[in-house]
């Protein structure tokens, strides 16, 4: 895997929708490592970028998760203009816990 990933907007939103997809029936840490293990990076980078996404909804600009990248808030807004049956606060609860 490689220490320094470039995330891409595709690889951010691998992250929301694989989340969104199997928060129901798999484990959290499961998912972090399939994730990595397709876009070539670690599973703490994902975990991080999970925390990120929390962060950029609740608008948390303090603490782990709070260095949202620009590519990520690109991510998050397509996402969210794309998928209108997730709302933000569905996204918040599916992405915490």
């Amino acid at each position: 895997m490689a220490a320094k990933h470039k995330w891409t907007k595709e690889d951010c939103l691998l992250v929301i929708t694989e989340f969104v997809k199997r928060y129901k029936t798999e484990d959290y840490k499961s998912i972090e490592k399939d994730i990595a293990k397709k876009i070539g990076t670690t599973a703490s980078s994902v975990n991080l970028t999970r925390a990120n996404y929390i962060s950029l909804l609740t608008d948390n600009r303090e603490g782990f998760g709070s260095n949202i990248s620009s590519t990520q808030a690109e991510a998050m807004i397509h996402y969210l203009d794309n998928y209108k049956d997730v709302t933000p606060s569905k996204l918040i609860y599916i992405l915490s816990n």
